[in-house]
């Protein structure tokens, strides 16, 4: 069974497009990223999503700690995720993790993540982030700023090489 055919009745992988932008993050699975079967314990993934996403923005010049000091951003929170799972990975396996923003709105962007081990996929992955910041006029209550076109710009920039 293949992602493709899907015996789960779970729609079909689709491909990204060859020109759309991406960023690779590799990982190598460790002993304990595993669960007593000896695979991936699943809420690892979510947190190769997040460092994933954290390392486009890095790399794009919007490292946490540096938009939290020079711009008063709290970072990129999570207003939504979810995982699907195709196939296991365990210890020594190297693993690559592609990222896109699949969506950009006025105050959210929404990623993509897909996790290979060599070409097969195993796993695909989403989230809806915004940038999040202390609204002042809202008693300090955490808000979503409209996404800064140097931003964004950056960040496609960015996920543009392999």
């Amino acid at each position: 069974m293949t992602a493709a055919t899907g015996g789960s009745g779970r729609p079909a992988v689709t491909p990204w497009p060859n020109d759309e932008p991406v960023h690779s993050t590799r990982i190598r699975v460790e002993f304990g990223d595993c669960d007593p079967a000896e695979i991936v314990y699943f809420p690892n993934y979510y947190r190769w999503f997040d460092q994933a996403t954290h390392g486009l923005c890095e790399a794009a010049g919007y490292a946490l700690m540096d938009v939290r000091a020079r711009r008063s951003w709290v970072g990129y929170p999570i207003a939504e995720a979810g995982a699907r799972f195709l196939a296991p990975a365990t210890v020594g396996d190297p693993l690559r993790i592609d990222t896109r923003v699949k969506v950009w709105r006025e105050r959210f962007f929404e990623l993509e993540h897909r996790v290979f081990r060599d070409d097969l996929l195993l796993v695909e992955g989403w989230q809806t982030r915004f940038i999040g910041f202390h609204d002042a006029t809202r008693g300090g209550k955490l808000a979503a700023l409209v996404i800064p076109a140097e931003f964004r710009a950056a960040v496609e920039r960015q996920a543009g090489g392999r």
